[in-house]
C-alpha cells in the first residue's frame, strides 16, 4: 500500500503542475493526458490493476518529454510576446508622435480654447499617453490576447472530454422524458454566463474611475515637474507653502478617488470570490448521484471535475481578468484605450481645425504680402480685422499696441500656425524665416546643439560659432560650447535671447519675427542686438514686437493695433 500511495501521490503531483501550467500556457491537450494520467493511477490503486501498473509506469517514463516540451513552449511564447511587444510599441509610437508633431498639431492642441475643459487642455498630459499608455496598450493587448487563445484551447479540449464524461441526462417535462447529452458542457455554459453578466454589473464604474485615477496621477506628476522647473522664481516669491498646498491637493484628488474605486473593487471581488468559490463545488454536487449510480468511477468523477473546472474558468475569463491587481486586466486595458482613442480623436479635430481654416497661405514673388487679413480667437472675438500691407527684403516693421491686443497672434497667423481668421498671407519661395519669441527653446544637449537648433550640429563651423557667441556679447560661453546642461536652466533670460541672436547671425534668414525677444535685456544690450540686425542681415526683413517704444527707432515702418480689429500703418 505504502508502494501505492507514492505512485497516487506522483500523479496527483504531476495532473496539478500540469494544470497549473494549463491555465496560461499553449498545452491544453498535454493537460488532458495528465486528466487521464490521474484517472488511470487512482483506478489502478482502486482495483489493484497489475496490468494498470505497467501501463501507468509506461505513461511516467515519457514525463521528461512533456517537461521539454512544456519548457520549450514557454521560452518560446516568452521571446515571441516580447518582440511583438517592441515591434508593436515602436510603430504606435511613431505614428502617434509624427502626428502629434506634424502640422502643428501639438502646438494648437495646447492654446485652443475650444479644447479646453476647466481651463484644462482636454488632452491632459500627451507625454504620458504617449510613452505609458501607448506601453501598457501593447502589453494589456497582447496578454489578453494569449489568454483568449489559451481560453479558447482549453474550452475545446477540456470540453470536448467533459461533453464525453457527461452522459446523457434524462429530464421528466410535461410526461415526457428529453434526453440532453452532454449536460455538464450546457450547465458550464450557464454558470458561466451568470458570472460573466454579474461580474459587468459590480465591475461597471471601475473603468470611468480608472480612467479618472489616471488623469489624477498624471497632473501631480506634472504639477511636481513644473515645480522643478520653476524653483528659482519660487524661491523668489517664497511661495513654498503655496506650492505646498497645491500638490497636496491634487493629491487628495488622487486618494479620494482611489478609496472610490477601492471600494467598487471590493464589491467586484465578492462577485468573482463568489462565483469561483461555488464553481469549485458545483460539479461534485452534479456528478455524485452518477456515483452512487454505478455510471461512473471515482476517478471519473475527479477527471469531470477538473474539466468542469477548466471549462467554466475558460468560458469565465472575463470574470477573471475584469480587474486583476497582478495581471492585465480588462478594465485597465479600456482605460488605456479610451486615452489612447481620446488623444487620437483631438488630433484629428485639430487636423480638421486647420484644413478647414479660411486662412490662406501661399508663396509667390518676392515680398510679403497680407491682404484682407481678420484674426480671431477661437470663440470668434476678432482681434485684426481686414488687415493688408506688404513687407519687402530690407525693411523693418514695427508692430506696436496695448497689452492684450493680439500682437502675438498676429505674428502667429502670418507664421501659418494660427488658424482661426480669415484672408491671404502670402510668402517669397523658398523663403529662409526664423521666429524669435520672448523665451526661446533650448533643447537637452549641448549649447552648440542649441545654438544651431533646429539645424544639425555640423551646420556652422566652430570659428563662426565662436565669433556669433562674441558679437551677442556671449564670450563667456564659448569654453562652454560642447558641456552637455540643462541650458534652459543655466542660462539667463537674458542670455537665452541674446543666444537667440547669435542664431540669427548663424542662420542668416531672409526673414526674421521678434515677439518680446529683447524684453529680458538692458537698453545696451538691446540696442546692440538691434544693430547686429542692421549690419550683419541687412538684407533681411524685420517683423518686431516689443513693449519699449524706443525700439521703434530701428524700423521705418509702424502698424499701430487698436480695440475691436482696428490697425494703422505708417
Amino acid at each position: 500500500m505504502e508502494s501505492h500511495a507514492r505512485v497516487l501521490a506522483a500523479a496527483h503531483a504531476l495532473d496539478n503542475v500540469s494544470a497549473c501550467r494549463c491555465n496560461s500556457r499553449l498545452a491544453g491537450i498535454l493537460c488532458v493526458c495528465h486528466g487521464g494520467l490521474q484517472r488511470m493511477a487512482e483506478n489502478v490503486l482502486r482495483y489493484h490493476s497489475g496490468d494498470g501498473f505497467g501501463q501507468l509506469f509506461f505513461y511516467l517514463k515519457y514525463w521528461p518529454m512533456y517537461m521539454v516540451a512544456f519548457i520549450a513552449m514557454e521560452v518560446g511564447r516568452n521571446y515571441l510576446m516580447q518582440y511583438l511587444e517592441i515591434k508593436w510599441r515602436t510603430w504606435l509610437v511613431d505614428d502617434f508622435v509624427r502626428r502629434w508633431l506634424s502640422g502643428r498639431t501639438y502646438y494648437l492642441m495646447q492654446i485652443d480654447e475650444e479644447l479646453s475643459v476647466e481651463g484644462k487642455s482636454a488632452v491632459d498630459n500627451p507625454d504620458q499617453r504617449i510613452t505609458d499608455d501607448v506601453r501598457l496598450f501593447v502589453s494589456y493587448f497582447l496578454n489578453l490576447t494569449l489568454g483568449i487563445f489559451n481560453a479558447a484551447l482549453r474550452i475545446s479540449s477540456f470540453g470536448a472530454v467533459l461533453w464525453g464524461l457527461s452522459g446523457v441526462l434524462d429530464i421528466p417535462l410535461f410526461g415526457e422524458t428529453f434526453a440532453l447529452p452532454g449536460y455538464m458542457v450546457w450547465l458550464a455554459i450557464a454558470y458561466a454566463l451568470l458570472g460573466t453578466g454579474a461580474t459587468l454589473w459590480a465591475g461597471r464604474p471601475i473603468v470611468r474611475l480608472s480612467n479618472r485615477q489616471q488623469e489624477y496621477e498624471a497632473d501631480l506628476r506634472f504639477g511636481l515637474a513644473r515645480l522643478r522647473e520653476h524653483f528659482e522664481s519660487i524661491a523668489f516669491y517664497g511661495g513654498e507653502q503655496r506650492e505646498t498646498v497645491g500638490a497636496l491637493d491634487r493629491f487628495n484628488d488622487v486618494r479620494r478617488n482611489f478609496f472610490s474605486l477601492m471600494l467598487h473593487r471590493v464589491q467586484l471581488t465578492w462577485v468573482t470570490e463568489l462565483h469561483w468559490r461555488i464553481g469549485f463545488l458545483f460539479p461534485y454536487m452534479v456528478a455524485v448521484p452518477r456515483i452512487f449510480a454505478g455510471e461512473m468511477q471515482f476517478g471519473g468523477l475527479m477527471q469531470t471535475a477538473v474539466a468542469f473546472q477548466q471549462v467554466v474558468n475558460s468560458l469565465s475569463f472575463l470574470v477573471i481578468r475584469y480587474y486583476s491587481p497582478t495581471e492585465a486586466s480588462i478594465a485597465q486595458f479600456q482605460t488605456v484605450v479610451h486615452r489612447l482613442t481620446d488623444f487620437r480623436n483631438h488630433m484629428e479635430q485639430v487636423e480638421r481645425t486647420m484644413s478647414a481654416s479660411d486662412v490662406q497661405h501661399t508663396k509667390n514673388g518676392n515680398v510679403l504680402a497680407v491682404d484682407g487679413l481678420t484674426v480671431c480667437q477661437p470663440d470668434g472675438r476678432v482681434l485684426t480685422h481686414q488687415l493688408s500691407f506688404t513687407l519687402a527684403r530690407g525693411e523693418h516693421l514695427f508692430i506696436e499696441g496695448a497689452s492684450g491686443i493680439g500682437k502675438s497672434t498676429l505674428l502667429r497667423a502670418i507664421a501659418g500656425i494660427w488658424p482661426y481668421g480669415s484672408g491671404t498671407i502670402t510668402m517669397p519661395k523658398n523663403a529662409n524665416m526664423l521666429f524669435l519669441p520672448q523665451k526661446s527653446y533650448l533643447p537637452m544637449g549641448t549649447l552648440r546643439a542649441a545654438l544651431l537648433y533646429p539645424a544639425a550640429v555640423s551646420a556652422a563651423d566652430t570659428p563662426v560659432i565662436e565669433n556669433a557667441l562674441r558679437r551677442a556679447n556671449l564670450a563667456a560661453f564659448i569654453s562652454r560650447l560642447d558641456q552637455e546642461e540643462n541650458w534652459a536652466q543655466v542660462l539667463s533670460l537674458g542670455e537665452q535671447q541674446r543666444l537667440a541672436f547669435a542664431k540669427a547671425l548663424l542662420l542668416r534668414p531672409q526673414w526674421i519675427f521678434l515677439d518680446e525677444a529683447t524684453s529680458a535685456l538692458d537698453e545696451e544690450n538691446e540696442d546692440r542686438m538691434y544693430q547686429l540686425l542692421q549690419t550683419e542681415c541687412s538684407d533681411a526683413a524685420v517683423v518686431s514686437i516689443a513693449h519699449r517704444r524706443r525700439v521703434g527707432a530701428y524700423h521705418e515702418r509702424k502698424l499701430l493695433l487698436s480695440a475691436g480689429g482696428g490697425w494703422h500703418l505708417e
